[in-house]
């Protein structure tokens, strides 16, 4: 046994060859980035011409290369010089973040309500609201105009804010999020006294962070591109939002020596949405996988 032990350990030799693990290419996955980097180059060569475009001078923009031969930093300032584009950009941004505020709390209301409490016609309720996804808002407008102007709405932010405030897509999305939270975890907070508002909020609310952000940036995207509702209920300028005001700006200088301070302004009204995505898009697919139940 002592002549086992005393035994001297067997030195491995050095020429033994080590066999290295070959790195599988996953095909899937090359075919996949292959289609998605062309499209990705196309939309962002779309953004990079009109900043190219913004920067030309009047004379230039019209022709077939892209690089200018000058950079005229000045047409960015001529949509504040030309018309109220600063009231333009501030009243989007009021109307936006309004109606997303109203959006995410009547939405997570209504689809906790919709999801986590038993009365009865509740399935029909929730029937109607999926319903009115269906209709064209083409369709409501004129009666919806026609309320908003007997509140003395028309003209102000009410009138585009409150009109706007909950959608359908905002409930289902909420209602599917919130159908994934256990039962159990909300009738314990239940058992130690805790009301619903409570339990929403210090709950609910905190583990839905991801569909929120999925629902407020679709909510703010599609309310600050909106052109029609604006252009019905806020004409003046004191109202008008960036796409009422760039519509106005297009029909009131028309030639080429107008375009690149449109362009300008487009460029800046689109920044907002671009930067607000690049922030929140983690949080926006965690949130439709979320609310898809996809693992």
């Amino acid at each position: 046994m002592t002549d086992v032990l005393k035994r001297p350990p067997v030195a491995v030799s050095s020429a033994t060859p080590v066999r290295r693990r070959r790195r599988r290419v996953n095909v899937r996955a090359v075919v996949l980035y292959g289609l998605l980097l062309p499209g990705g180059l196309l939309f962002a060569s779309v953004f990079v011409y009109a900043v190219l475009s913004a920067l030309k001078p009047a004379d230039e923009v019209l022709s077939t290369h892209w690089w200018p031969s000058r950079f005229v930093w000045s047409n960015f300032k001529l949509p504040f010089t030309t018309v109220p584009f600063a009231r333009y950009y501030l009243n989007s941004v009021v109307v936006g973040v309004a109606v997303t505020l109203l959006n995410v709390v009547t939405c997570t209301l209504a689809a906790y309500s919709f999801s986590k409490f038993s009365y009865r016609g509740r399935t029909l309720l929730y029937l109607i609201v999926l319903a009115t996804m269906m209709i064209p808002l083409e369709v409501i407008y004129v009666p919806l105009y026609a309320l908003v102007f007997k509140l003395h709405w028309v003209n102000s932010f009410a009138g585009l804010i409150v009109p706007a405030g909950t959608s359908a897509f905002g409930i289902l999305l909420m209602r599917q999020s919130i159908n994934g939270l256990p039962d159990e975890v909300l009738d314990a907070a239940r058992l130690d006294g805790a009301g619903e508002m409570r339990i929403l909020w210090r709950i609910v609310a905190p583990m839905m962070t991801a569909p929120m952000s999925a629902l407020a940036l679709v909510v703010f995207m599609t309310t600050w591109d909106s052109h029609l509702w604006p252009l019905l209920v806020g004409s003046d300028d004191g109202h008008k939002t960036l796409p009422v005001g760039l519509a106005a700006m297009q029909a009131d200088n028309a030639g080429a020596t107008g375009i690149p301070m449109l362009v300008a302004a487009a460029v800046m009204a689109v920044l907002p949405t671009l930067l607000l995505f690049c922030f929140l898009q983690k949080r926006f697919v965690e949130g439709i996988t979320m609310s898809a139940g996809i693992q």
